[in-house]
């Protein structure tokens, strides 16, 4: 959860991208694989995010904010289709999914269906 705080809000990314390596290097959970996935999203490296976003999801957990990870990790590399059914996944889920990114999500969503 520290990782996932950290990248939400651009602090210490290069020891929170360390601490989720190690961390997936311990134990290879949906919940880890996604903080992996953030953290190299934040720090600049969404081709290898998806990896691990893919990773979180592959069980077919139904989580929002697993959801919009991978929506924000797509969109970062040009994939508006799948970014958009991410974030239409997202708002079945749970529209309410986070304070933060709650709002974030939805206008992007908005950006992507006006396009």
């Amino acid at each position: 959860e520290i990782a996932l705080f950290d990248a939400d809000h651009h602090l210490e990314l290069s020891q929170g991208l360390a601490a989720a390596r190690a961390e997936w290097g311990r134990r290879h959970s949906i919940h880890v694989a996604d903080a992996l996935s953030w953290e190299l999203y934040a720090n600049g490296r969404p081709g290898e995010a998806m990896t691990y976003a893919n990773q979180a999801l592959h069980l077919g957990t139904r989580s929002a904010l697993f959801h919009f990870h991978r929506a924000m990790i797509e969109r970062a590399l040009g994939k508006t289709g799948a970014a958009r059914a991410d974030l239409e996944a997202v708002q079945a889920i749970n529209p309410h999914f986070s304070t933060l990114w709650a709002a974030p999500a939805e206008q992007f969503l908005a950006r992507l269906k006006a396009a």
